[in-house]
């Protein structure tokens, strides 16, 4: 009897619940939204579109300048970091359709040689620092063009016509470059 009353509150409870309809939550104070960011900043860090790579990064520091040159390096480096990674799963895909090319030491050793040049040919299409409580937060954007992309890993490449022709001949290679 104990254990039928326990059981019929809890459904009474349950149903309770169960039937109450559901209220629609409101936030009179919305948060901003994030202000601090500038408007072409964008939500990711890594882009691209038909004819370019893009990276975008922030960092602080004291001074407006510095705020945006750290920002800067920061860019350029994520932008060769996200472009190796497609390099990479272009490189994985060629292997696991039996490529043997793409695993040589020395493949690997001047596909990441092609790829490096990357930071230093990006150029910086925007910058911007803001101010806030105290700090300066830089913000940088760069892109290269796909086609310099591609020139840098063909050249990279150049010296070994069947590792060249393997890899840029490859599906996976065009297509990141068609996009």
């Amino acid at each position: 009897m104990k254990n039928f009353s326990k059981t019929a509150l809890m459904s009474v409870v349950l149903l309770t619940i169960a039937c109450s309809g559901a209220n629609e939550l409101s936030n009179n104070n919305p948060p901003e939204t994030n202000a601090l960011y500038p408007s072409w900043y964008g939500a990711y860090e890594f882009s691209s579109d038909s004819t370019d790579f893009y990276a975008r990064a922030t960092a602080v520091a004291s001074d407006a300048d510095m705020a945006k040159t750290r920002a800067e390096k920061e860019a350029r480096a994520l932008l060769e970091s996200y472009i190796a990674k497609e390099l990479e799963d272009v490189r994985s895909e060629l292997e696991r359709d039996g490529s043997s090319i793409v695993k040589e030491p020395n493949f690997l050793l001047m596909l990441r040689n092609a790829h490096s040049k990357i930071e230093e040919q990006a150029r910086v299409s925007r910058t911007e620092a803001v101010m806030k409580d105290g700090v300066y937060r830089g913000f940088a954007m760069v892109e290269i063009v796909k086609k310099d992309v591609n020139d840098l890993i063909e050249s990279g490449l150049n010296s070994n016509s069947q590792y060249r022709r393997e890899f840029v001949g490859s599906t996976g290679y065009k297509e990141l470059f068609d996009n």
